[in-house]
């Protein structure tokens, strides 16, 4: 990351004892002060509704994220920099005069007049409306000054559209659109903002990047790991609000989009947003054919033994909450009418991984029908997590004197190309947030589309128009969704970077 000025003076992160501020958020700050992104001005203010010294905080946070501390120099030195001008404010929207009293207690700790301020919620959507209540007063809504606060949402921006809907005018009561950023960590992500790149400043992918060369797109999102100590969030919301909702369906409207005018915000929103729009809308009839929800059940992982869903701490005994969701999506438009894109997300999975395989159409003659072998449809396999990369599987002679073919990979890797840094998502995000950038943001537009496409798959699940399937934990997920590709005549590609 080159040096930046920033236009915002500070941070004020609602939710500031929680576990994505701990994790993710205070180091990414701490992280962009080590790097000489954050000016010598910069302050952090984080709340809680609990009454708590700075000090108080400030070592909770250590004790907390101490074997962090301890494997991530550029955060610990960031830390110790910077912890000079991190505050703790109380902010419990449930106390009388709360927004007035949260007022005068931040103007009180700002060492700036008149600072140009980034909110954070980083609360749950229960509570987003409560805290917006406790910004009204700072909002700037109806000025033009050069550098207005703005307001960062982090995501799930609703539960379907209704609510995402009426969190929007909510926030647009006090805030311009372009004053709201609704933030998804995966388009901070490296090897997300490259598929721009890889597409659009490349010539030879844009040929062939359309129904007449590629046959099926997949992408798939597989976590090891359950629930954790998520189970009251995880269990009202499921996988498929939880990742496909946002980070898939951004995914697939990077990898369908057609070539924006800049790389400004505007245009890629203009862009994706197409996409999203153009995704065929299931009837109630086709959702029990087109997708696939399960819950895991007992298994291992890692060759130790893991309860199942039910078993999980916090979970309802009769949760019909899905753990695996799968899904064959289709956008009707001329570029990608009649291609099958086929997501898929998982928890309790063999392996973390989330990835992109583009199988491209097989060849429509071959001339080495006798040779020992068979030939392979071109595949592009993008790795986002871990070890990112890209390969293109193509089909070549091994050496020998015997004529073969075999399908062979030709490979970018990350580390191997640019060593093992990289940003956090959450770095690029706030860093860009802090300068007004929303071309990594969500659009309000998108957002609704993404929840036109999920919400009548939760309404016929909920109705009972979807068995709940099963698969152990450890496992590749259930066999029904490989069923499902396998009665279009494809089957999930295993991953091979």
């Amino acid at each position: 990351m080159s040096q930046q000025l920033f236009c915002a003076a500070s941070i004020v992160i609602f939710g500031g004892t929680g576990d994505l501020a701990s994790r993710k958020l205070l180091p990414a700050l701490c992280r962009l002060h080590d790097a000489g992104l954050l000016t010598h001005d910069f302050h952090v203010f984080v709340t809680g509704r609990a009454d708590m010294s700075t000090e108080a905080f400030l070592e909770h946070l250590m004790q907390r994220e101490a074997v962090l501390f301890k494997k991530d120099t550029r955060f610990a030195s960031g830390f110790n920099e910077l912890k000079s001008r991190i505050r703790y404010l109380r902010a419990n929207p449930s106390l009388a005069n709360e927004p007035e009293d949260f007022k005068q207690r931040l103007l009180a700790a700002e060492p700036l007049a008149a600072p140009a301020r980034l909110f954070y919620l980083a609360v749950p959507p229960s509570s987003m409306q409560s805290f917006i209540s406790l910004i009204r007063p700072f909002s700037e809504a109806n000025t033009d000054m050069h550098c207005p606060e703005r307001i960062l949402v982090e995501k799930p921006f609703g539960q379907n559209l209704a609510s995402a809907r009426e969190l929007n005018q909510q926030l647009l009561e006090s805030f311009k659109e372009n004053q709201i950023l609704r933030i998804d960590h995966y388009l901070g992500k490296e090897a997300v903002q490259n598929i721009l790149f890889m597409r659009f400043a490349n010539t030879f992918f844009e040929p062939v990047w359309n129904n007449h060369f590629i046959d099926n797109i997949q992408i798939s999102f597989s976590e090891n790991i359950g629930i954790g100590g998520r189970a009251e969030y995880f269990d009202q919301t499921g996988i498929l609000r939880d990742v496909v909702q946002n980070h898939l369906l951004q995914v697939l409207s990077m990898v369908a989009m057609e070539p924006p005018l800049s790389h400004k915000p505007g245009d890629l929103h203009l862009e994706k947003n197409k996409v999203l729009k153009a995704i065929r809308k299931y009837r109630p009839e086709d959702i029990q054919a087109e997708t696939i929800r399960a819950q895991y059940v007992a298994g291992e992982v890692d060759k130790k033994p893991v309860v199942g869903y039910l078993s999980e701490d916090g979970v309802r005994a009769d949760s019909k909450t899905e753990t695996y969701s799968a899904c064959r999506v289709f956008v009707d438009n001329w570029r990608w009418g009649g291609v099958p894109f086929y997501l898929q997300a998982g928890k309790r999975l063999e392996r973390n991984i989330t990835e992109i395989v583009v199988s491209f159409k097989p060849l429509p003659y071959s001339i080495f029908k006798d040779f020992n072998g068979k030939i392979e449809a071109n595949r592009l396999h993008i790795r986002i997590q871990p070890h990112e990369g890209i390969i293109l599987k193509v089909n070549s002679k091994p050496p020998g004197m015997e004529l073969q073919v075999s399908d062979v990979g030709m490979r970018f890797s990350y580390d191997n190309e640019f060593g093992d840094y990289r940003p956090d998502a959450y770095e690029r995000l706030l860093l860009d947030a802090l300068n007004g950038d929303s071309a990594l943001f969500l659009s309000n537009s998108e957002i609704e589309e993404s929840w036109k496409f999920i919400d009548p798959i939760i309404d016929a699940w909920h109705g009972g128009g979807q068995p709940m399937f099963t698969y152990k934990a450890g496992s590749q997920g259930p066999e029904e969704a490989g069923a499902l590709l396998a009665k279009n005549g494809h089957y999930w590609h295993q991953p091979v970077i």
